[in-house]
């Protein structure tokens, strides 16, 4: 019985590799507007916090 361990290759090696080519989503439907609450939301919360801040250094 031989002890030998042969090396495992997790990675194939970098000649067979094809570039990925990524594109954008562009949101559709409700989704959109979900995004959009979630920008007005965070606009929200910042002039909050800017409003808060500048009561608490008075």
């Amino acid at each position: 019985m031989s002890n030998k361990k042969t090396p495992l290759q997790v990675v194939p090696p970098m000649e067979t590799e094809q570039p990925v080519e990524l594109t954008r989503i562009v949101p559709k439907g409700s989704i959109r507007l979900v995004f959009w609450g979630l920008r007005i939301y965070i606009v929200v919360m910042l002039i909050l916090v800017i409003i808060g801040f500048s009561r608490g250094l008075h």
